[in-house]
């Protein structure tokens, strides 16, 4: 079957064709022509009681229900031929079969039956599809039954489903039959419509992943190994510096004894708030030596966000530097400075030995939380280890191999840059921090330290692929393995990374860091490329399990939407000190026969294609990817609350340029005229990180509210995408060509995709954020920086700035 584009989460499909609107489905190209039909028979279990008015009775709640569990309609219509007319069906609550039965009331309609609607779901009494095909015209699905006979043939349209699916949903639909019929009292909605065959293909055979990769180690055993083998193999290199396995080892030791000394051992959480320098990774393998759990702490995240992580995280010990000594107060029991190490001749620098164990915790990484607080997230050695060395051995990267750290500490992608490469024997390039943020200091340490893998987030990719090829360098790039994961990838981006790297392996993964950074992994392969916008999640890596649950922990069928479940070794201990949260969201199940396992329920919808590549296609609940970054919506709604003067806040996500998610807030005042949108954004930015604010806050006189009286976040979602406040006309100020404010209206026109900008239009205000902010750089000068734009941040206040620091603009390339 060819599938649709992602759909929008929860959105319910349209009345006309559900079946296939539900499964994503379009007309085959170059299936039959219209009113081509596939056919199937089976034979009918009744129940043992009722005539032939209950058994029709009983056939049609059968369809309805079989729809149910197809597209998640409460409300089924169904033509019923022979004079009956249309049929609903009302699924809801626990229902069982007998008594939908009873309600179900048919009566012939006065004068000829209405043709059906296109796309409708039918039910025919006459036991013969064959001539009574001519009634089938343009309808989805017919059940032609011979109630006498017990027996009924299936009919699809054969141009939007195929004969795979015909062969697995007449399966279905024998279960069900069979299984309404035996439990007639039993709630339609839970009935299990899976067969054997399919049931054990989709819980076992797509979950057939054991494989012993490491021994019974912890993280920091494994680096330990590689710098005893190779102690002067180069782990990092910063800068002109470059830091052997050795000394690196030798560093973490001498700061493990003191970290021991202090008391760190198994659980015990050290605050890790460094930039990103070789101290980062050395201070990462001392906690871990130690025996403890680092909590990162990016340092460009605000204060009071920072302070709350530590607090919520009960840190015994804080590592941090002189350069940022000051930045937060201490509020742990101790603190270190790592470039303030006293040399001590009697300090150990053996390896510690302790008793960390491989199910104890090795750090715990904050993602965003519905109350506003940040949720930290435990995660343990052992499906770390697992997960870190399964990427190693599956794409065959050794020593050989070099990867730019260009993820935040507090991403767990990071993990892969500091540890994974290092565990692998290969070597982490750090980029310094003021050119750490330019795609230019990228591309030139890619070809001068040879990087030949690439781990990001898609979004740091595109800016990347923007820069090579707006500069138009044709060097090939050393890339061999691109490793992205944590939003959607385009369905072009392999395409056009290879056409920079003609030696490169593009693999997509998904996951959650719930379940230690990756959990599926999809390799795209150059001879066929993925025919869909998005590129799937793959299949489960090693020792890893997914599942796809409807609402009652059921599996779905292929192809049907269902919430996407990890199991397996990689599940964290749950959320630190949280154990409702914890509850919530880590959940004992078992199906039939299978031994309870514990399962992450990650809130994403998904569905499994039918050779088990599983296919996301959004979020269940208030949960967004921003930058790769998870964003609850909840945690923003928080902050906007909490300001003086706001009464009600709502923030709600629409579609960006190329692809991604941009967000928007709605605010009510306690008081008229109280409250201004730049106050609450800058204030916003204060608290959260910037991936975190809104591209605008709306002020609005009262949010709308559905039926329920609740507020209604898909019509705010409607009018986000449609433009809330179109943008006002503006005359634009003529310039010298090639000048600076030239070069910079055009850059952030082209970036903010604004008609018209005006000299103190904030460029944040007018929807730039950090990625936008890079974009606009490398459209207007290689030596900007990011801290430029948010220091200048209009475009008079930046070409002010570039002609005081660097005087003319260079002169167009010819």
């Amino acid at each position: 079957m060819t599938f649709l584009d992602p759909l929008p989460p929860n959105a319910p499909p349209p009345d006309s064709f559900p079946l296939s609107s539900a499964l994503g489905l379009r007309p085959r190209p170059g299936s039959g022509e219209p009113g081509e039909r596939l056919t199937r028979s089976l034979g009918i279990t009744f129940p043992a009681a009722g005539g032939e008015t209950f058994r029709r009775s009983f056939l049609i709640v059968a369809t309805a229900v079989l729809v149910h569990r197809y597209t998640g309609l409460d409300q089924v219509s169904v033509e019923v031929f022979d004079g009956t007319g249309t049929v609903s069906v009302v699924l809801s609550g626990d229902v069982g079969t007998g008594r939908l039965v009873e309600e179900l009331t048919t009566s012939p309609v006065a004068g000829p039956v209405p043709a059906p609607a296109p796309g409708a779901v039918a039910v025919s009494f006459t036991g013969d599809a064959g001539r009574a095909e001519g009634t089938a015209a343009g309808c989805e699905m017919v059940l032609y039954a011979d109630v006498a006979a017990s027996r009924a043939t299936l009919s699809l349209d054969g141009s939007r489903f195929d004969s795979a699916f015909a062969d697995r949903i007449v399966g279905h639909l024998k279960v069900l039959l069979d299984r309404m019929a035996k439990a007639p009292g039993d709630p339609v909605r839970e009935l299990d419509i899976l067969t054997d065959r399919e049931a054990d293909t989709l819980l076992r055979e797509w979950n057939a992943t054991d494989l012993r990769l490491t021994d019974d180690i912890c993280l920091h055993q494994a680096f330990e190994a590689r710098a005893a083998a190779h102690p002067e193999a180069v782990a990092a290199v910063f800068g002109d510096e470059s830091w052997s396995f050795g000394r690196v080892n030798l560093r973490a030791n001498e700061l493990a004894h003191r970290l021991i000394g202090l008391g760190v051992g198994p659980d015990v959480r050290v605050a890790v708030h460094l930039e990103r320098t070789p101290d980062l990774l050395v201070t990462i393998l001392a906690v871990l030596k130690a025996g403890g759990a680092y909590v990162p702490l990016d340092p460009a995240y605000p204060r009071a966000r920072l302070e709350r992580m530590v607090l919520g995280t009960d840190c015994a010990v804080m590592v941090s530097s002189r350069a940022l000594a000051g930045a937060l107060p201490t509020r742990v029991r101790h603190r270190l400075l790592v470039d303030e190490q006293p040399e001590r001749p009697e300090t150990p620098r053996e390896n510690p030995l302790t008793e960390v164990g491989p199910d104890d915790l090795c750090y715990v990484i904050h993602t965003s939380g519905s109350t506003g607080t940040p949720k930290p997230i435990a995660l343990r050695h052992r499906g770390v280890l697992n997960n870190l060395v399964d990427l190693n051995t599956r794409y065959d990267v050794g020593p050989d191999d070099a990867v730019l750290a260009l993820s935040s500490p507090g991403f767990d992608m990071s993990v892969y840059e500091f540890l994974g490469i290092t565990l692998a024997g290969g070597t982490v390039v750090i980029p310094e921090p003021e050119a750490g943020h330019h795609p230019a200091s990228w591309l030139e340490l890619v070809h001068r330290h040879r990087i030949t893998v690439w781990n990001s987030a898609p979004p740091l990719m595109d800016l990347f692929l923007d820069f090579v090829e707006v500069t138009g360098d044709r060097r090939p790039l050393p890339v061999e393995l691109s490793l992205t994961g944590g939003d959607w990838v385009a369905a072009a981006m392999p395409d056009r990374f290879r056409r920079a790297a003609p030696r490169l392996r593009f693999v997509a993964l998904g996951g959650a860091t719930e379940a230690s950074i990756h959990s599926t992994a999809f390799e795209a392969d150059p001879s066929t490329p993925w025919g869909g916008g998005h590129l799937p999640y793959g299949r489960p890596l090693a020792n890893q399990r997914t599942f796809i649950l409807d609402e009652r922990m059921m599996p779905v069928p292929v192809g049907v939407a269902g919430e996407l479940c990890i199991g397996g070794v990689g599940l964290a201990r749950g959320y630190l000190g949280r154990p409702d949260e914890t509850k919530e969201r880590f959940v004992p199940w078992t199906y039939r026969d299978r031994p309870e396992e514990r399962l992450y329920r990650t809130g994403d919808m998904a569905r499994f294609s039918s050779d088990g590549l599983i296919e996301i296609l959004g979020r269940k609940d208030f949960q967004v990817k921003i930058n790769g970054i998870r964003v609850e919506l909840g945690d923003i709604e928080s902050a906007l609350a909490a300001r003086p003067g706001v009464k009600r806040a709502v923030v709600v996500p629409r579609a960006a340029p190329r692809g991604r998610t941009a967000l928007v807030g709605y605010v009510t005042s306690q008081r008229p005229g109280a409250l201004d949108s730049a106050s609450l954004l800058q204030e916003l930015r204060e608290r959260l990180p910037e991936h975190m604010v809104p591209a605008s806050v709306e002020i609005m006189d009262a949010l709308p509210l559905n039926g329920n009286g609740k507020v209604d976040r898909r019509a705010l979602a409607s009018s986000a995408e449609r433009g809330v406040r179109p943008p006002p006309v503006r005359a634009r100020r003529s310039a010298a060509p090639g000048s600076w404010h030239r070069l910079v209206v055009e850059a952030w026109r082209d970036v903010l995709e604004a008609d018209h900008l005006e000299d103190h239009d904030d460029f944040f205000e007018e929807g730039g954020d950090s990625m936008k902010a890079i974009r606009a750089m490398v459209r207007i000068d290689p030596r900007l920086r990011v801290s430029d734009l948010y220091r200048h941040r209009t475009a008079a206040a930046l070409a002010a700035h570039l002609t005081e620091t660097y005087g003319e603009p260079p002169a167009p390339s010819s």
